[in-house]
């Protein structure tokens, strides 16, 4: 039966009251890339997408030896293979602090103009020096200055107050001189080879330690070189350590417990890996103990690492979880409810802790940015 138009639509019934509202479209905050691309394809900015093009070649022209320096070291040397990472991560964090708290307003005045233009002065006088005195790592240190300098001038000291992790965390690109990688290294050797050796005595496995050569039952020599020191893990835990502190929401006293934690876990993971490597060899096969075995045995000594760091988390999240941890939200009220009592303290989108939001892992830790 078809539908008479001028028939009046029949009136809604008053005990199913109106229906719900259709909820409001949640906009998302424009990306860092893209407000980058739109402020790079405004016509009224090209003079200053311009002017920070021809900047950014200067500088990049200036400070060619160090970019070079970079790329050499990352392509050749296996302790910075990880350096092509960093630069992307550093956008990251960037992208993140912009989603969460957006662009700061523009700067008034010349306090940018300064305090950028000092930092990038520095930079560059400390890049002169190295033409007469070839020391690359301090070549390598003035360019993050620049960069951070180039973009105090271009933004203001507020961007940088801002955005200051993203430049601080380029630090674990730099490599380290050799003669400093050396005198760090060769301790941190000494140590794995006497704790692994004392453990593995105390197992009934004799071994004989002398320098960094243990010498295992039948002959079998076992030697911790610089690439078992744990300066690799050292690097890497720091780095993880240091994002995970940042993009927690937590005291600053947990962010530095959680830094700090990076150094012991990383000694304890390369100790673990050189027992189990001295294991390997005693009980089972030498031939066990090179080539990707050992490679793949540094891998899941990574991810036991990463594990611990984990659990400390966890266990810091326990002294957190009175009277910091959020409330959960109340249920929705009922219509023969009294409206009497406390109230609520609950907006539309519910409680919002602004110091600690539930627990932190390490897959945790960015959740509360996305």
């Amino acid at each position: 039966m078809a539908a008479n138009p001028d028939r009046p639509a029949p009136p809604d019934d008053p005990a199913s009251g109106p229906g719900p509202a259709p909820a409001p479209a949640v906009e998302r905050p424009p990306s860092l890339f893209d407000a980058f691309l739109r402020w790079a394809g405004d016509p009224e900015q090209r003079p200053a997408v311009l002017g920070a093009a021809a900047c950014l070649a200067l500088f990049a022209l200036l400070f060619r030896e160090s970019l070079g320096h970079f790329y050499y070291a990352w392509t050749t040397d296996d302790n910075y293979s990880h350096g092509f990472l960093v630069p992307l991560l550093s956008f990251y964090f960037a992208a993140q602090v912009y989603r969460r708290e957006g662009w700061p307003a523009a700067p008034e005045g010349r306090a940018g103009v300064w305090s950028g233009g000092v930092l990038l002065g520095g930079a560059l006088l400390v890049h002169l020096l190295t033409i007469p005195l070839p020391i690359p790592f301090l070549g390598d240190l003035a360019l993050l200055a620049g960069l951070a300098g180039g973009f105090t001038i271009l933004a203001g000291p507020a961007a940088l107050r801002r955005f200051w992790f993203a430049f601080t965390f380029l630090i674990f690109m730099v490599p380290l001189p050799i003669a400093l990688y050396s005198r760090i290294a060769s301790p941190l050797q000494l140590m794995a080879s006497r704790v692994a050796s004392a453990f593995m005595n105390a197992t009934g496995v004799p071994v004989l330690c002398e320098g960094n050569r243990m010498t295992l039952p039948g002959g079998v020599q076992m030697f911790v070189a610089e690439a078992c020191s744990g300066m690799r893990q050292l690097t890497g835990f720091l780095a993880l350590a240091a994002a995970v502190a940042y993009l927690s929401r937590r005291p600053n006293w947990y962010r530095a417990a959680v830094v700090l934690a990076a150094l012991p876990i990383a000694l304890f993971a390369n100790t673990t890996r050189v027992v189990i490597t001295g294991y390997i060899m005693h009980y089972v096969n030498p031939q066990y103990a090179e080539g990707a075995y050992h490679t793949l045995e540094g891998i899941l000594l990574m991810g036991f690492g990463l594990l611990l760091l984990n659990s400390v988390c966890v266990l810091m999240d326990l002294f957190c979880a009175g009277d910091d941890a959020p409330p959960s939200p109340p249920p929705p009220p009922s219509s023969d409810a009294p409206t009497s009592g406390r109230r609520i303290l609950a907006g539309a989108d519910g409680w919002s802790a602004p110091r600690i939001s539930g627990p932190l892992s390490l897959r945790a830790a960015t959740e509360d940015l996305s």
